[in-house]
C-alpha cells in the first residue's frame, strides 16, 4: 500500500502528545511532514509561509490551544480541515467545538479514529473546494454572458404566455432600457407596458403571429412598430424567439428583439424612390407617346395636306399642257413620283410614331398589321391566335402592349436568329394576356443583367405601370417566351388618347 503524504500543522503545547499524534499518523500509513506551534504568532506565520493539508489542534481552554486557534484559522482565508484533539471528554466541550466550526473532535485516548476523521475532513474540504471552483466558474461565465448580452444592440428576453392568455416577462436584459424606454425591472413587474406601446395598426399581427407560434411551437418572427412612451417616437422592431411548452402547459419564448428602424426606413425610402422613378418613367413614356401623337398629327395635317395639294396641282398641270413637250412631261411625272414617295415615307413615319389602325380598329388589328410587316421584312413566320371576349381596353394600355410587341419583335430580329414566332392574345374578363414565343437561340439569365439591356427593362417598366405581371423565360438553344398580363381594372381605365383618321 502506497503511503500518503500529509502536511500537518500541529497546534500543541505538549511535546509528548505531539509525538504520540505523529506516531499514530505514521502508524496509519501517512508520510507525515509536520510543524508544531504553541501561540498565535507562530501559527499565523506558519499558515502564511507554508501549505498544509490539515490542522490538528489540542483543545485546551486554559491556553492558546482551542477555540482561539480555530478562529485564527477561520480568519486566515484558508479552507483547511481543523480537528480538535482533547483529553476532555465532556459532551458540552464536544458540542461547543463543533458549533464553533471544527471539522472533527477526537479524544486523545482514542487516536485510532484519527486517520478516518482526517480522511473524512480532507474529502469534505476537497468537495467544498471543487464546489467553490465550480461556483466561481459559473459566476464568471454568467458575468461574461451578461456582459455579452448587455453590449448587444438589442434586448434578450423571456416571454411567458400562461393558461389564462396573460403575457409576462420573466427575464429582460439591460438592452430593453434603450430599445423600449423601460427599466428591465419595470417591464418584468408590469408586462402590459410592452403591449401598450405597440403601434395600434400592428397589434393584431403581433397577437396573431404569437398564437400561431404558441399553437405550432414554431419560430416566432415578428416585425412591427412601437411608440416610445416618453417622446412618441416610432420605432420598427424585429422579434425572433423560440417557444417551448412547460410542464404546466404554459408557453415560454426565449429570444432577441432588435431595432430595425434604420433599415426599415431606408427600405421605405428606397421603395418610395423606386416608385417615384417608376412614376417618372411612366410619365416619360406617356409624354413620349403624346409627343409622337402630336408629331403624327402635325405630319398628317400639315405635311400630308401639303403633299396632297402638290400632287393635285401637278396632275392639273399635266392635264393642261396643250402641246406636251416630252421632256417637260417627263419632268412633271418625275415630280409626281417624288411626291408619291414622300407620301409613302410620311405614312411609314406616321405608322412608326402612332399606327392609325391602333386607334381606328384596336389593339389586335394593330398587332396583326405589325406582324405582317415583320414577316415581310424578315421572312420569319409570325402566326397570331387570339381569344377576345369583348372587354374594352384603354388607349394607354393598348399603346403600351403594342410597344411591348414592337420591342419584342425588334429583339427577335436583332438577336434571336429565329425561324418562327408565335403570338397568343387572350382578352378575357380577368385581364389581357399577350404571349410571344420564338424558337431562336435564347439567352442566359446573366444576360438580362447587362448594363444596357434597356429593351427588357422597358417592357418590365411598361407592365409595372399597370400593376401587371411580366415573365420572360429563356434558355440557350431553347428560344424565348415573353408573357405579359395586365388586369382589366387598369387596362380598361386611363386617359383617352386622341384618335387619328386614316392618313392619305
Amino acid at each position: 500500500m502506497t503511503a500518503k503524504n500529509l502536511r500537518v500543522l500541529l497546534v500543541e503545547a505538549s511535546s509528548v502528545d505531539a509525538r504520540r499524534t505523529v506516531a499514530k499518523l505514521k502508524q496509519n500509513g501517512y508520510l507525515v511532514k509536520h510543524f508544531q506551534v504553541e501561540n498565535a504568532d507562530s501559527m499565523q506565520k506558519a499558515l502564511a509561509e507554508a501549505q498544509w493539508d490539515v490542522i490538528l489542534c489540542s483543545y485546551d481552554s486554559s491556553g492558546f490551544c482551542g477555540l482561539e486557534a480555530l478562529r485564527l484559522s477561520q480568519h486566515s482565508g484558508f479552507d483547511l480541515p481543523f480537528l480538535f484533539l482533547s483529553h476532555d471528554q465532556r459532551e458540552s466541550t464536544l458540542i461547543e467545538a463543533i458549533q464553533a466550526g471544527a471539522s472533527g473532535f477526537i479524544f486523545k485516548d482514542h487516536l485510532n479514529f484519527l486517520a478516518a476523521a482526517i480522511e473524512h475532513s480532507l474529502r469534505e474540504a476537497r468537495i467544498r473546494r471543487e464546489h467553490n471552483e465550480e461556483k466561481l466558474a459559473l459566476q464568471s461565465y454568467q458575468a461574461r454572458v451578461h456582459s455579452f448580452i448587455s453590449n448587444l444592440p438589442g434586448m434578450a428576453f423571456q416571454l411567458l404566455l400562461d393558461s389564462n392568455s396573460v403575457l409576462s416577462f420573466p427575464y429582460v436584459s439591460d438592452g430593453g432600457r434603450s430599445l423600449l424606454g423601460f427599466e428591465p425591472l419595470d417591464l418584468k413587474q408590469n408586462p402590459s407596458l410592452f403591449q401598450n406601446i405597440l403601434y395600434p395598426n400592428d397589434r393584431d399581427s403581433f397577437h396573431q403571429s404569437m398564437r400561431i407560434s404558441a399553437d405550432k411551437l414554431s419560430l416566432w418572427n415578428w416585425e412591427g412598430r412601437i411608440v416610445i412612451a416618453k417622446n412618441g417616437k416610432i420605432k420598427w422592431i424585429n422579434m425572433r424567439c423560440t417557444p417551448r411548452k412547460l410542464e404546466n402547459g404554459d408557453v415560454l419564448w426565449e429570444g432577441f428583439m432588435t431595432n430595425i428602424s434604420q433599415s426599415k426606413f431606408a427600405g421605405i425610402g428606397l421603395k418610395q424612390s423606386q416608385d417615384q422613378l417608376r412614376e417618372l418613367s411612366s410619365h416619360i413614356q406617356d409624354a413620349r407617346e403624346q409627343e409622337r401623337l402630336h408629331i403624327a398629327r402635325d405630319i398628317h395635317d400639315d405635311m400630308g395636306g401639303t403633299l396632297t395639294a402638290i400632287k393635285i396641282d401637278i396632275a392639273w398641270l399635266i392635264e393642261r399642257l396643250d402641246n406636251p413637250n416630252p421632256e417637260l412631261y417627263a419632268k412633271a411625272k418625275g415630280i409626281e413620283s417624288l411626291v408619291d414617295r414622300c407620301m409613302k415615307s410620311a405614312n411609314n413615319i406616321l405608322r412608326s410614331l402612332r399606327p392609325s389602325v391602333l386607334d381606328s380598329f384596336g389593339l389586335i388589328a394593330a398587332i396583326e398589321m405589325e406582324a405582317e410587316e415583320f414577316e415581310k421584312r424578315t421572312a420569319i413566320s409570325c402566326p397570331i391566335s387570339q381569344v377576345d371576349e369583348g372587354m374594352e381596353i384603354s388607349p394607354d394600355a393598348s399603346i403600351a402592349l403594342f410597344r411591348i410587341f414592337q420591342e419584342t419583335l425588334t429583339n427577335i430580329m436583332k438577336h434571336a436568329k429565329a425561324s418562327e414566332v408565335t403570338v397568343d392574345i387572350a382578352n378575357r374578363k380577368g385581364g389581357l394576356d399577350l404571349v410571344i414565343s420564338d424558337n431562336g437561340c435564347g439567352f442566359k439569365e446573366v444576360d438580362r443583367q447587362k448594363p444596357r439591356s434597356f429593351g427588357l427593362r422597358g417592357i418590365q417598366e411598361r407592365v409595372a405601370h399597370f400593376n401587371g405581371k411580366v415573365q420572360i423565360n429563356s434558355k440557350p438553344g431553347k428560344g424565348t417566351t415573353v408573357q405579359v398580363h395586365i388586369p382589366h381594372t387598369l387596362a380598361s381605365s386611363g386617359n383617352e388618347a386622341l384618335s387619328q383618321q386614316t392618313l392619305f
